[in-house]
């Protein structure tokens, strides 16, 4: 009975000390970069990961023409 005690009280803190070891993360800096325009409503401003930054697309200004689709 005693090596059964033993062994799950061998058990328990081996899975405690996993539990502990497995939530340490290191933590991750990400650079953002803001945009902010005006609509109806106010300002809208958008934040997102400057590794995302080739996929925006500069704009003109001017107005565009809205297709609905069907």
């Amino acid at each position: 009975m005693k090596a059964t005690k033993l062994t799950f009280g061998f058990l328990i803190s081996l899975l405690a000390a996993l539990l502990l070891l497995s939530a340490c993360q290191s933590t991750q800096e990400v650079q953002y970069k803001t945009i902010s325009f005006s609509d109806t409503n106010g300002v809208t401003t958008v934040h997102y990961p400057v590794t995302m930054e080739q996929y925006i697309i500069a704009d003109d200004g001017k107005a565009k023409l809205m297709l609905i689709k069907p």
